[in-house]
């Protein structure tokens, strides 16, 4: 279903960039279009506006301690070679992110992760991809401790996999994973609980093991034997519930 979704969306975009074929002699593009997609999340005291070029999306900002999770269609005239993508922070007024996109290219859809802790951005370290395995890469948000957490993954049946151990807050930390029998099925979500290390029920966060688990529908898994893929992920606890955040293109 998940794909699907994905695949109606692409066709969508495709749609919409090939809306503005005209015809005179032959047929001419006069205006094309790409997604974009910003995930991430938004830490401390800031309200975030996006932009591009001079396109104010003020209807979408990110409040202060809520996931960053925006998506749109930009269209512009063919003539056009690049597009300034901007964030804001509207409390300060102070421009805390830019990138010149280039629109010379053929790829219609670009994705951006942005996490913005206490008035910095957070430096996303992506490990190197490796065809061997798939690299998992987590920073973990949580000022209330330094001790270190362990990750594991468990299915309905109640078998478990470890997907990383030893991960320190506020802190990037890398780990190897490759799919096991148990946990291959694509039509299935599995969930992680973040233990203190060492540990299977010394619950991570607020001691609550509520608190401490994410279901894997929206963090996009490896399934099915697949290597070689590069995940990073957001995780902090927010109000009553543990946000764990993709930062990678689906």
């Amino acid at each position: 279903m998940k794909q699907i979704i994905i695949n109606m969306k692409r066709l969508m975009l495709l749609a919409i960039a090939t809306a503005g074929l005209v015809s005179c002699n032959k047929e001419e593009i006069k205006t094309k279009a790409v997604s974009i997609q910003i995930r991430g999340y938004n830490i401390g005291n800031s309200e975030l506006e996006i932009s591009l070029d001079a396109l104010v999306y003020d209807k979408f900002k990110t409040e202060p301690d809520k996931q960053l999770n925006f998506s749109k269609v930009y269209t512009y005239p063919s003539t056009q070679g690049q597009a300034s993508l901007k964030i804001k922070d509207v409390i300060s007024g102070k421009e805390v992110y830019q990138n010149q996109l280039s629109l010379n290219t053929p790829d219609l859809e670009r994705f951006f992760p942005f996490v913005f802790i206490n008035g910095n951005p957070l430096e996303i370290k992506a490990p190197a991809a490796d065809p061997s395995t798939n690299k998992m890469a987590f920073y973990i948000y949580y000022p209330q401790s330094n001790d270190a957490i362990d990750i594991f993954m468990r299915n309905e049946a109640g078998e478990t996999v470890y997907i990383a151990k030893n991960v320190k807050p506020a802190t990037w930390t890398y780990a190897d994973y490759v799919t096991t029998e148990g946990f291959k099925d694509t039509n299935k979500d599995y969930t992680w609980y973040f233990v203190k290390a060492g540990t299977t029920d010394q619950w991570a966060f607020n001691d609550s093991e509520w608190m401490s688990q994410a279901g894997t529908s929206l963090l996009y898994i490896p399934k099915q034997g697949e290597t070689g893929r590069v995940q990073t992920y957001f995780v902090t606890p927010a109000g009553n519930q543990l946000d764990a955040i993709s930062l990678f293109k689906i």
